[in-house]
Order: structure tokens, then C-alpha cells, then sequence
């Protein structure tokens, strides 16, 4: 036996992977073996060129040199892409379990979800005399969202009741529909339902706090549930009162199953863990002082300082760790100043981590990317930074596949986790963490860490090339480097020539002065990452408006904005400002970020027969903004 296993999550139920850890590493303990969790980040509402790259993690994984796998099928959010992932593994003679959803043919380690969504609406129905339910589920026919709509209907049924057509909505598991459902349902507080029971904590934690902003009392106004049992909902107000799904012992039972395929004790079988309720607060129980929810909270508020303070640390380790990869001269240069860093710096990363490069991607800066990069993990990978026990090393890295972690260790068992690193549908790496991490154990943090190393890797990526081409150095470094668009610094020799040079056509330029709303409420409530990714959504969005025609965008400050246009008329500059407004929207309707924010613009068209200066047009166009600005404030006090 190689004395390993391979798993495929979703890092998107990152609190599940954590609680099946728990299970898995018993079993480990028992058989002495490591695992290997290969993990993306696809989900329903992003783009497919990213979910691509995402799912592409889980043909790292070389399948023959495990002793077997294990698919949380139900969690990859592509039922397909399970299936495929299963019948390879089945042709390659490799043994595989499935969690959670069947597949013909394969083992399966299932949860009973029925009985504990019975259980929770058998609890509202007798305990609360709910009548009247409105339930928002997942996506549209996905399994676990119909079987939770099945056993609603079935225990009202059985207490007479019905659920109508029309309170039964899709929710896509995510934050940005559930909240437009809500404001639907508050239209008509007389006709609020009993209870909202929702598919899972996320969907019922963003209607929580939806209805508690439109002014409704929870959960006297109306009880709202959840179902996965995710920490967050537990130190909210109130505490969901949800279904808990037991993922250590589905981990631990997964591999029991997987063990005794490979001894050949089990051809096929069928394991199931039952669910059960949690009751929260929002059911209206448990609401009285010194409840364990309410400990709960007391202990999570004395624990936010902390919490605020390793926030700041990790952001300012991570702006220490961009500084690094963007200072270094070539791709040699950054791995030894990479290395460097992380030797004085990996509180947050772990004593053994790595990250796998396509060192082609930022050597042959020549070549088509495309052509390189669509080798994917096909290709040969340079262990830019190997951190062993907290310094630089390759050892435990595998020469003839290339994977850190394939040098098992006799009696110690170890969790690695890999990531990919892409760039929308080209994946340029992967990284490798080693058992538990500060970023792997908070709730996002992984991700948010992984897109800002994917950004600083692509922005070096992009000097490199700027380096090559000399003859356009010049001007590609008036870029902002984190936005791509013009910096302040080059108003002067872009801005000023474009409006000078409308000015003797006799032609009219639009100057446009754009600024975010509430941008210091996004930094102090969500942290300055989630500030910096709006920044660069408004940056995208002027740059697919304003498209390659004369016309360019700068960066004109912290979270201002300017766009000049030659040749403009009202009705250009109108759909200029509609598009910036309507692709920010787009974005803000992916639901991928916890808060929806917008812009405020002002312009004005320039007069070819006026002396005004280019400064006299941007002070009018600033004005005219914090006009509109100041309007959007009295009508939106409380943002969020």
C-alpha cells in the first residue's frame, strides 16, 4: 500500500471539509496513512471560465499513486463533473467512494438529510404552530434542494397543511437572491409567512439580516431556519436554529469504506449518517439570558479584538508578500526573495508549504500564453517556494511527479490541501498547505489569501512582459498596478492632450468624475481586501465601457475615477455612465461578495469655444459628482 488517499472537495463548504478532517484523521490514525485534499472554488453563480480553472485541481491528483479516492460528490456543484471524476477513477482500476450523492456502480457514504429537515418541521409545526411556510431552496432541481422541498410538503401534509407554488422560490445558495426574496415577502407585512425555511445557513442568515434592516423583529416578527449548521449562524442574533449534518463521522466512515474496498472486504455498499435538528434562537427558543447561544456570543465578542488584530496582521503580511513577488527582477529572483519571506513570515501559511509554478509561464514571455498554459497540470512544475518545518527545502517533494506530500512518512499522518492558482480559464500553479493553518481554519480566509496571491503572481507576471517590450514601457507604466487603468500621475500627458486635441477639431470631450459610495463603511466592515476588490470592479467596468476607442480611464485617487472622451455628445457620455453602472451591477449580482455597493458620477462636455481649462472641467465634473453623491447619502443613511 502507498499509505495515501486522495480526496476532491469544494472549498466553498469549507466548515464541512473541517468537520470530515476531524473523522478522517481518527481513521488515519488507525491505518497510518496521509491525505490529500485536492480542493477548487466553483460554484452556480460564477462565470464557467473560472469554474473551469477551478475544477481543472482535480486532474493533479495522479490518481494510481493513491491507494484510493474519496468524491464529495454533492459538494462540487457539478453533479457531471462528479460523475466523470468517479467513472476515471473506476477505469483506472482505482478504488473510490462517493459522499453524498450515488452513483451507480460505487460506494456511496450518504447523510440522511430527510430526518433531520422532518425533524425541524415537525418542531415548527407542533411546537410553534407554524401554518404558513415559505421555502427558498437551492438551485433549480439540484437533489438535496428537492428532497428538503419534498419532506416540507410531506409533514405538512401529514398536519393538513400545504405549501403553495408560489412561496416555494430558488435561492441559488447564495446571498444575493435570498435578500431580493426577502424584500419581496416585507412588501406585505400582513402577509409575512410563519416561518422561511431555507436550504442551507447562508440563504437564511442573508434573509435574517435583510428583514432585521427593513425594520422586522426576529424571530418574534417571523422564525427563519437554516440547515448545514455553519459556525457563523450559531454567534448571530438570533442563532439559527438549523440541521446539523455529521461530517466527522461521514469522514471517518468514508474511509473505513474505502479501506475495506482495498482489502477487498466490500464490492458495493451503501453507509448512511442521519442528520439531526439544532435548536437555535430564531425558532423563538432558547431566547431566554445565559442561554448557550448566549454565552456563545459573549465569548465571540470578547474574542473580536483578537480577531480584528490578526485581520490587520495578515493583511499587512499579505500586502509584505505582494511587495516581495512585485520587487523582484525575474522569476529566479522572486522564488529566492519568496523563500525569503516566508522564512520570516509564515504564521499564517504554516512551517510546510509550497507553492508549484509553470515556471514557462513566467520564463518565456515570447511564447503564446494560451499554448502554455492549456498544458495545465499536465505540465511540469517548479517548486517556486518549498517551506519545510519553516525553512526552504525540497524535500518531501516527489522528483519524478512533482507533488509535494507523495513521501509519506512512517507513523505520522499528515492533511495536505491543494489549491489551484489561474488566471480566468488558464491555471499557472497550484499551492500546497500542510496540515491546519490560520487561513484554513477562518471562514473565506483561504480564498481571499489565494486571489490576492493569483493577482500579485499575474501582476509580476505582467511586468515581466512590460520589461520585454521596451518600446512600450513607458507607456504601459502609467498603469495603476492594482486596477490596470492610467494612474493620477499621467493626467498630463494622456488626459490633457485628448481634451486639447477635441478642443482644435472644434469637437466637445466628456470629462467624467466617478467616486464609490460608502467606501469606508465597506473598509471598516468587511476589511480593506473586500474595499480594494471593489476598487478594481468600478476599474473593470470603465474599461469594458469605454472599450479602445479614444478615450481612457484613470485612477485618480483612493476609490475616484476619471474617464476622458473625445468626440463626445450627451448621448454617448449617457451610455458611457450606464454601462460603467449597469457591469458594476452585474458583478454585485453574482452574490460572490457580502455586500452590494454603488458609484456616484458626474460629468460635463466641454466647450471648444471656451478658455476653461482641463482643471476648470474636472472641478465642475467633481462638483456635479458629490452633488449626486450627497443625494445618494440622504437616501441611503444605512447602507448596510
Amino acid at each position: 500500500m502507498k499509505h495515501r488517499i486522495a480526496v476532491f472537495s469544494n472549498g466553498y463548504n469549507g466548515s464541512i471539509t473541517l468537520k470530515a478532517i476531524k473523522g478522517i484523521k481518527k481513521y488515519a490514525k488507525i491505518k497510518d496513512f496521509d491525505t490529500h485534499f485536492y480542493i477548487g472554488f466553483a460554484a452556480s453563480n460564477r462565470r464557467n471560465a473560472v469554474n473551469t480553472a477551478q475544477s481543472k485541481i482535480y486532474t493533479l491528483a495522479p490518481l494510481e499513486e493513491y491507494d484510493g479516492l474519496i468524491v464529495f460528490s454533492s459538494l462540487l456543484n457539478d453533479p457531471e463533473l462528479a460523475e466523470t471524476i468517479i467513472k476515471d477513477a473506476k477505469e483506472r482500476g482505482v478504488p473510490v467512494v462517493s459522499v453524498g450523492t450515488k452513483v451507480k456502480g460505487v460506494p456511496c457514504v450518504g447523510i440522511n438529510n430527510a430526518d433531520g429537515m422532518r425533524e425541524l418541521v415537525e418542531h415548527l409545526i407542533t411546537v410553534h404552530r407554524v401554518k404558513k411556510v415559505v421555502y427558498i431552496g437551492g438551485t433549480k432541481d439540484h437533489i438535496d434542494s428537492e428532497e428538503r422541498l419534498n419532506v416540507i410538503k410531506e409533514v405538512m401534509k401529514k398536519h393538513g397543511l400545504k405549501l403553495p407554488k408560489k412561496n416555494i422560490y430558488v435561492g441559488d445558495w447564495g446571498n444575493e437572491k435570498p435578500i431580493a426574496i426577502a424584500d419581496k415577502l416585507a412588501e406585505e407585512p400582513d402577509k409575512m409567512p410563519d416561518a422561511i425555511i431555507c436550504a442551507n445557513d447562508i440563504m437564511a442568515l442573508a434573509v435574517t439580516s435583510e428583514l432585521r434592516d427593513l425594520g422586522f423583529n426576529l424571530p418574534e416578527d417571523v422564525i427563519v431556519t437554516g440547515f448545514d449548521h455553519i459556525g457563523e449562524g450559531s454567534v448571530s442574533y438570533p442563532a439559527l436554529t438549523t440541521v446539523e449534518q455529521d461530517y466527522e463521522t461521514v469522514g471517518y466512515n468514508s474511509c473505513k469504506m474505502l479501506y475495506d474496498i482495498i482489502k477487498g472486504k466490500v464490492k458495493e455498499k451503501l453507509s448512511t449518517v442521519t442528520s439531526k435538528l439544532v435548536v437555535g434562537e430564531s425558532c423563538r427558543c432558547n431566547l431566554e439570558a445565559n442561554s448557550p447561544y448566549d454565552i456563545g456570543r459573549r465569548d465571540y465578542c470578547r474574542e473580536i479584538h483578537a480577531k480584528n488584530k490578526q485581520a490587520d496582521y495578515f493583511n499587512r503580511f499579505k500586502r509584505g508578500e505582494r511587495k516581495t513577488i512585485l520587487d523582484s527582477s525575474d522569476y529566479e529572483d522572486m522564488k529566492q526573495n519568496l523563500r525569503a519571506y516566508y522564512v520570516k513570515s509564515h504564521e499564517y501559511i504554516g512551517d510546510n508549504y509550497y507553492v508549484m509554478l509553470n515556471r514557462y509561464f513566467f520564463e518565456e514571455l515570447g511564447s503564446d500564453e494560451s499554448s502554455i498554459l492549456d498544458r495545465c497540470y499536465d505540465a511540469s512544475f517548479d517548486p517556486a517556494v518549498a517551506l519545510v518545518d519553516g525553512l526552504p527545502s525540497n524535500k518531501g517533494i516527489d522528483k519524478k511527479i512533482n507533488i509535494p506530500g507523495f513521501i509519506k512518512i512512517p507513523d505520522q499522518q499528515h492533511v495536505y490541501f491543494f489549491y489551484p492558482l489561474h488566471n480566468d480559464q488558464y491555471n499557472f500553479g497550484y499551492v500546497v498547505f500542510r496540515d491546519g493553518t490560520y487561513i484554513l481554519n477562518e471562514s473565506f480566509r483561504i480564498y481571499e489569501y489565494l486571489e490576492r496571491l493569483e493577482q500579485a503572481l499575474m501582476e509580476f507576471h505582467t511586468n515581466l512582459c512590460l520589461e520585454q517590450a521596451n518600446k512600450e514601457l513607458r507607456f504601459l507604466y502609467d498603469k495603476d498596478p492594482m486596477t490596470g487603468l492610467y494612474n493620477r500621475f499621467c493626467f498630463v500627458s494622456h488626459a490633457i492632450p485628448i481634451v486639447e486635441e477635441s478642443k482644435e477639431l472644434g469637437r466637445k470631450a466628456v470629462i467624467m468624475f466617478a467616486d464609490i459610495n460608502d467606501m469606508k463603511r465597506i473598509n471598516d466592515r468587511y476589511g480593506h481586501a473586500f474595499g480594494d476588490r471593489a476598487i478594481n470592479i468600478v476599474a473593470d467596468a470603465i474599461k469594458k465601457s469605454i472599450g479602445d476607442n479614444n478615450a481612457i480611464g484613470i485612477r485618480y485617487g483612493g476609490d475616484e475615477f476619471l474617464v476622458i472622451a473625445a468626440d463626445a455628445t450627451e448621448e454617448s457620455s449617457e451610455k458611457i455612465r450606464r454601462s460603467i453602472i449597469t457591469n458594476i451591477n452585474r458583478e454585485n449580482n453574482l452574490g460572490i461578495n457580502p455586500f452590494k455597493f454603488s458609484i456616484s458620477v458626474g460629468y460635463v462636455l466641454t466647450d471648444p469655444d471656451s478658455n476653461k481649462s482641463v482643471n476648470d472641467y474636472v472641478e465642475e465634473a467633481d462638483a456635479l459628482m458629490y452633488k449626486i453623491k450627497n443625494e445618494y447619502h440622504k437616501a441611503h443613511p444605512n447602507p448596510f
